[in-house]
C-alpha cells in the first residue's frame, strides 16, 4: 500500500513538471508573434507573415480572408499557424487618408441650383464621401466665383476642393483669327438665338496681336463678361528662291526664302540639313514656322561650287628699283579670284639688298578662302640712279597739282593725265630705255621718245594719284616690236589706259578688250597692236 502512495506522488510530480515545460515553449513561441497590424483602409491584405516578429518567417492565415472586408474600419479577429501552433491575433483596419478628388468648373447659361456633386469628376477614399459646400454659391451674381467642396469620409477625414461656378449667357470665350475686324458677337453667345439681342459694350479691343483679352457683351441690358482669345491659324507663305553657294560658304535656310507673309513673326529653319560633303544641285526642304507653330514647306534647289581654282596675281613682273631708296613691292600687284572679293597678298623679299647692285628674286604668293594658293616670282633689279628718283616725284607732283583737283573723281584724273601725257610727250620712235624714272623725267622734259616713254609718265602720275594700275606689255611674235600701256581700276574694273598717239589719232582711254583687240585687228597682221597674254591680266567689262 505504501508503494503505491509512492508511485501516485511520483506520477503527479512527473504531470506538472511537463505542464510547466510546456507552457514555457508556449511563452518563448508567442513572443514572436505581432498581437495586432495595424492597415490602412482600402489596401490590399498583407501576408500572414506581417504578424510575426521575424517577417522573413513563414506563416499563414487560416482565417478565410475572403470574409474580410478591408474597406470598412473596425478590428477583425485573426487565426494564424507558425511553425504547426495556431495563434490568435487581430487586425485592424484604419482610415487615416483624407478623400481625394477631381473636380470640374461649371458653366451655366442661367442660375440654377448646382448640387456639389455636380462638380465632381471622380473620388479617390476608401470608405463613402459625403460632398457638401463650405459656403452655399450666390446664384444672384453673373460671371465667376469660387466655390469651396468639403468632402468627409465615414472615418471623419476631410479634404477641400476650390471650384469654379459661372454663371452667364455668353461664353468664357472666344476665338477671333488675327487682324480679323470683322468678328461678330454671336461666337461668344452660349444660344445664337440671342444674337439679335446681344451688342458689344465697353469694349476697344482691335485683334492685332496673340493673346486673351477681356470683352463685354449686353443682353437685355445686362452686361456679362467674357474673353477673346486671337489666334493665328493660317500657316505663313512666301516665294521659293534657287540659290547657289560656294561649298565652304557661310548660309542659312533664310536665304532661300523671299516675300513671306504671315500675321506674326516667322522663323525660317532646315526641315532637311543641305549636304556639304559635295558639290552640284540638290533638293532641300525649307520649314517656315510662325508664332502659333503654324507651318508650312517650301522645296528649293541648292547648287554646292566646289573652289579649286587658285587666285590670279596681276602686275608682279620683274622690275628695276633704286640703291638704297625704299621699296614698295605690293604697289601695283593686285591678286584676283574667281570667289573671294578680297585676298592678302604675301611677299618674300628677304632675298633682296636694296644695299647693292644686283638681281634678287621676289616671291609673291596668295591663299584664298578654300585654301588654293598661288604664287609668281619675280627678278628685282637694283641699280645706281643717274637722276635722283626723288626729284623725278616732285616734277611729277608738279605737273599733277596743275591738272588735277580735289573733288575729282578716279575716272576724271585719269583722264586729266590721259589727256596731258597724250598731248606733252613727244614721239620720235625711240627712247633711252634705261629705267622708267629715267624715263619718266625725259618724257615730262618734252623730250622725245617712244611708247616706253608714255608708259612711264604713265606709271609715275597714276601711282601719285592712287590710281589702281597694271602694267601691260604687248605679246610679241616674231618680228614684232615692244608696246607698252596700263590697265586701270576707277571702281568699276580693269580697262586699257595708253595715252600714247595714234596715227590716225584714236582715243584709247579705258578700251574694253573688245575695243583693243577692234583696234588691233585694223592695225596689222595677227592683230598685233594690244595683243596681250588675257591668263596674266584681268578681263575688262563688256561695257
Amino acid at each position: 500500500m505504501r508503494k503505491i502512495k509512492m508511485n501516485y506522488k511520483l506520477y503527479v510530480v512527473g504531470i506538472a513538471f511537463l505542464l510547466v515545460i510546456l507552457l514555457i515553449g508556449s511563452s518563448i513561441t508567442y513572443k514572436n508573434i505581432n498581437e495586432k497590424v495595424i492597415v490602412e483602409a482600402g489596401s490590399e491584405l498583407p501576408p500572414a507573415s506581417v504578424f510575426l516578429k521575424d517577417i522573413s518567417d513563414y506563416a499563414e492565415y487560416i482565417t478565410d480572408t475572403d470574409q474580410l472586408n478591408l474597406n470598412l474600419p473596425g478590428t477583425y479577429d485573426i487565426r494564424i499557424e507558425f511553425k504547426g501552433r495556431k495563434y490568435k491575433v487581430k487586425l485592424e483596419v484604419k482610415d487615416t487618408i483624407a478623400p481625394e478628388a477631381k473636380t470640374n468648373d461649371l458653366d451655366l447659361y442661367e442660375a440654377r441650383t448646382v448640387e456639389p456633386q455636380e462638380f465632381i469628376e471622380t473620388i479617390t477614399d476608401a470608405t463613402d464621401v459625403i460632398i457638401t459646400y463650405k459656403a452655399e454659391p450666390d446664384y444672384s451674381l453673373t460671371g465667376n466665383q469660387k466655390v469651396v467642396l468639403v468632402l468627409e469620409d465615414t472615418s471623419g477625414n476631410k479634404s477641400e476642393h476650390e471650384v469654379n461656378l459661372r454663371i452667364s449667357k455668353v461664353l468664357e470665350s472666344g476665338k477671333v483669327e488675327i487682324n480679323d475686324e470683322n468678328f461678330g458677337v454671336d461666337i461668344f453667345l452660349k444660344d445664337k438665338n440671342d444674337a439679335a439681342r446681344a451688342s458689344f459694350t465697353k469694349t476697344s479691343f482691335v485683334p492685332g496681336s496673340l493673346g486673351t483679352y477681356p470683352i463685354y457683351i449686353s443682353i437685355d441690358n445686362i452686361d456679362y463678361e467674357s474673353k477673346v482669345e486671337v489666334v493665328d491659324t493660317v500657316p505663313p507663305t512666301g516665294i521659293a528662291v534657287d540659290r547657289t553657294f560656294w561649298s565652304n560658304e557661310e548660309f542659312n535656310a533664310a536665304d532661300f526664302v523671299t516675300e513671306i507673309v504671315d500675321a506674326t513673326d516667322v522663323s525660317v529653319s532646315f526641315l532637311t540639313e543641305p549636304d556639304l560633303s559635295c558639290g552640284g544641285d540638290q533638293k532641300v526642304k525649307i520649314l517656315l514656322t510662325d508664332q502659333s507653330n503654324n507651318q508650312s514647306v517650301l522645296e528649293v534647289n541648292l547648287t554646292l561650287m566646289i573652289d579649286t581654282e587658285p587666285p590670279i596675281i596681276y602686275g608682279a613682273e620683274d622690275r628695276t628699283i633704286y640703291l638704297n631708296k625704299p621699296v614698295a613691292y605690293k604697289k601695283g600687284i593686285y591678286v584676283v579670284d574667281n570667289r573671294d572679293n578680297e585676298i592678302e597678298l604675301e611677299v618674300d623679299s628677304s632675298r633682296v639688298n636694296i644695299k647693292e647692285e644686283g638681281s634678287y628674286k621676289v616671291i609673291y604668293s596668295a591663299t584664298d578662302s578654300s585654301g588654293n594658293t598661288a604664287q609668281k616670282e619675280v627678278t628685282y633689279t637694283v641699280i645706281n640712279y643717274t637722276i635722283d628718283p626723288d626729284e623725278v616725284i616732285k616734277m611729277a607732283d608738279e605737273i599733277l597739282a596743275r591738272i588735277i583737283k580735289e573733288d575729282m573723281t578716279l575716272r576724271e584724273k585719269a583722264l586729266a593725265i590721259y589727256k596731258y601725257i597724250n598731248k606733252n610727250v613727244y614721239y620720235i620712235g625711240v627712247s633711252h630705255k634705261a629705267d622708267m624714272f629715267t624715263e619718266a623725267y625725259y618724257g615730262m622734259l618734252k623730250s622725245p621718245g617712244d611708247c616706253y616713254t608714255y608708259f612711264s609718265v604713265s606709271d609715275l602720275m597714276l601711282n601719285r594719284v592712287g590710281i589702281p594700275n597694271i602694267r601691260v606689255e604687248r605679246l610679241k611674235y616674231e618680228g614684232d616690236t615692244n608696246h607698252y600701256w596700263h590697265m586701270i581700276n576707277c571702281g568699276d574694273g580693269w580697262y586699257h589706259f595708253d595715252p600714247c598717239i595714234h596715227k590716225p589719232e584714236f582715243f584709247s582711254f579705258m578700251l574694253t578688250d573688245a575695243e583693243a583687240e577692234e583696234y588691233s585687228r585694223k592695225r596689222g597682221n595677227n592683230a598685233y597692236y594690244y595683243r596681250h597674254d588675257k591668263e596674266k591680266y584681268p578681263a575688262t567689262p563688256e561695257k
